[in-house]
């Protein structure tokens, strides 16, 4: 693999940027994953409604120009979508599991009841109070759930730390 080739890791959809000293890499630097061919294998779908066929599969010599129909391209337009989806929020957090941006899903609102808040020493009383409101975000690639603490809440903790 020459350092001028443009590598995608499989497993996290990073590209990889080859540091020319060291070399190209054997693992992802931002998932971990193996970069070699080890655990991966190269699968051809022919869309057609019949049953998979796999590259071992094929007879010699088969034309597969007509495996994929540019008319259906489902995975650009979800992809074309969620550029649209995120382009519209304000805040747009990476994924810690892929590092693809997230789409806001919506909100959670945890109560006082079910909110207990801890109280450090430090500052003599609680710097989050119920209820308080939580962002909630889904990776549209791998598909993780993260939530965040909303503006107003996070403004109200950071008051009440700066009191003490």
């Amino acid at each position: 693999m020459s350092t001028n080739e443009e590598v995608v890791c499989p497993w996290c959809q990073t590209e990889i940027v080859w540091d020319p000293e060291i070399g190209p890499e054997d693992e992802c630097p931002h998932c971990f994953n193996e970069l070699n061919d080890y655990r991966s294998i190269q699968l051809t779908v022919k869309q057609t409604g019949q049953p998979l066929r796999f590259q071992e599969d094929l007879e010699q010599g088969e034309d597969l120009s007509v495996a994929w129909d540019d008319s259906d391209e489902p995975l650009d337009s979800y992809g074309e979508a969620i550029q649209r989806i995120t382009d519209e929020q304000e805040e747009a957090p990476e994924c810690s599991g892929c590092h693809e941006f997230m789409l806001l899903a919506g909100n959670e609102v945890i109560s006082e009841n079910s909110f207990i808040p801890h109280i450090p020493k430090t500052l003599g009383s609680a710097f989050l109070t119920g209820p308080i409101t939580l962002n909630v975000y889904v990776c549209p690639s791998c598909f993780k759930v993260e939530k965040i603490l909303s503006d107003t809440d996070r403004l109200l903790m950071v008051e009440r730390i700066k009191e003490e």
